[in-house]
């Protein structure tokens, strides 16, 4: 009955955390409208119908976006986790989307490993909580509002509930599951926890049955492979962005929230969007005070973090890249190679990658101060403090979803002829093959031909496939000289028209389009 009841109280604590991110209507699978916004979230969502609309499973191939060749679930951010297991259910699911009960998932488990870090190091139930909700609601996880998959960060905390455990750590299979579904959501969450598994075996080094743990860990590596593999990783021939360093963490992050409207307390350096935004490390003032008290005070004995150091070294250089910030400047510019820059494209937004250090500093702090003898006082008011601070955060985010109270689902393509000229299509393409046109009327239109089950000629995906690209090009080129294949319904994004076609242009809802 006692665990019942701590249950229910953590899901209600995770609730009302997502009532304060999140309206709570876009749980609801058939509230379409607030995804097609213009945002990431959006092509998440239409990804997944795509998938479950072109009958893909159990493979995650995802057939009608970037036709005819096929893109995958993990380029459109679609979480292949939740295609594995609703792939059955295609029929009974179809149109429907998943990113608001991801979402209230992803708080939920957020909130329970938290829990779980913490409880065994806590004097009572309350600062348990207490410490729960300030390792739980980080400002990283609720500025990932955009993308649904990199909301999965309690995968950082599951890999660290294994290795603060040497029972659970020595037990491969945990470790397997923990890699293995991070494979199934994010190749960045992968990475993640991939770094606190390697702290657990470079800690192993030097511990009998060392041999074995490397027989174990390569047998790991091989079945994170071939989840990868399968969902055409290593197969695309992606072409590099050479955008890596564009999207650092700045040297100052964990005070710095780089966003004015995201703090209430604390200062912060002009807003920088794709710096701010994927470099966002930012602790908040509560956990700021568990810093400071646990660092003056030194009581937790947690020795055994240190191994997961040199990980965070690694990710955090990377993180940091050849130009390092500070107070949103550069404090200097490296010379980076080309070969380097492409090599490194995989992981060009690679300010994220330093969430595990992170997550790490707080757990450490909350648990440190959880060793003093007012532990529940000081951490009640790092919780009040960390919320007053993030308040102006969460108003902001959740305001773009406040669309969800409103069931209309296209504000931009209303015009009632979009559905026959869709039926009649064999497939709809957009050029110039460019995302950031008009992102809105993009989604719009896609989730329309999604649901009429019609291949899509571009979409907007992490990674282009060499293969795709030279078809795109080759139909860019065709389209200048007036040329459109039978059947094609063309959505002319910048509304450039070659001579040739000229007089079988229209114009709907200000798109201009050559119909089939």
């Amino acid at each position: 009955m006692r665990r019942l009841l701590t249950l229910i109280v953590l899901i209600a604590t995770a609730g009302a955390l997502f009532a304060a991110w999140m309206h709570p209507r876009v749980i609801d699978p058939r509230n379409i409208g607030w995804l097609l916004d213009g945002h990431d979230r959006g092509q998440s969502a239409i990804g997944f119908a795509a998938y479950l609309a072109g009958g893909g499973w159990p493979s995650l191939h995802n057939a009608l976006l970037s036709a005819p060749e096929g893109t995958s679930l993990l380029l459109t951010d679609s979480i292949p986790l939740l295609g594995l297991l609703l792939g059955p259910f295609a029929q009974s699911v179809a149109g429907m989307q998943f990113v608001g009960a991801w979402l209230f998932a992803c708080v939920v488990l957020q909130l329970l490993f938290a829990w779980a870090l913490v409880r065994p190091h806590a004097p009572d139930m309350l600062s348990a909580w207490f410490g729960a909700v300030l390792l739980a609601a980080m400002p990283m996880l609720f500025n990932r509002f955009g993308h649904a998959s990199l909301c999965a960060q309690w995968l950082i905390l599951w890999a660290l509930w294994i290795y603060v455990e040497p029972r659970r750590a020595e037990r491969p299979l945990w470790w397997v599951a923990a890699l293995g579904v991070a494979a199934l959501v994010h190749s960045y969450l992968l990475l993640m926890v991939a770094s606190i598994w390697a702290g657990w075996l470079l800690r192993q080094m030097g511990a009998p049955g060392r041999v074995r743990t490397l027989g174990e860990a390569a047998a790991t590596i091989g079945l994170v492979a071939l989840l990868l593999a399968g969902q055409g990783v290593f197969g695309g021939g992606f072409l590099s962005t050479g955008t890596y360093g564009a999207f650092p963490m700045a040297l100052d992050a964990w005070w710095n929230p780089a966003n004015p409207s995201y703090s209430a307390l604390l200062p912060s350096s002009p807003e920088d969007h794709g710096r701010g935004f994927e470099g966002l490390n930012y602790l908040g003032a509560g956990v700021m005070l568990a810093v400071a008290v646990a660092a003056v005070t030194r009581k937790a004995a947690l020795r055994h973090l240190l191994w997961l150091v040199p990980g965070f070294v690694v990710l955090g250089v990377i993180a940091v890249g050849p130009q390092p910030l500070w107070w949103g400047k550069p404090v200097v510019t490296l010379h980076v190679t080309p070969w380097l820059i492409d090599a490194l494209d995989p992981v060009r937004a690679g300010g994220r990658l330093f969430w595990p250090a992170t997550y790490v500093l707080t757990y450490a702090c909350v648990v440190g101060v959880m060793a003093l003898r007012r532990a529940t006082l000081v951490l009640a008011a790092a919780v009040a403090i960390q919320a007053v601070d993030l308040a102006p955060m969460l108003a902001a985010i959740r305001a773009t979803s406040a669309r969800a109270d409103d069931p209309t689902v296209f504000t931009r393509t209303r015009d009632p002829r979009w559905p026959g000229l869709i039926a009649r299509a064999t497939r709809v393409d957009f050029t110039p093959a460019d995302p950031f046109v008009d992102l809105q009327v993009m989604e719009e239109v896609t989730w329309r031909a999604v649901r009429a089950k019609r291949p899509v000629g571009f979409t907007y995906t992490a990674r282009v496939s060499a293969k795709s690209r030279a078809r795109l090009a080759a139909e860019r080129a065709a389209f200048e000289r007036g040329e459109v294949a039978p059947g094609h319904l063309v959505i002319v994004q910048d509304g450039k028209l070659p001579p040739a076609l000229r007089g079988r242009a229209v114009r709907i809802d200000g798109v201009t389009l050559v119909g089939p």
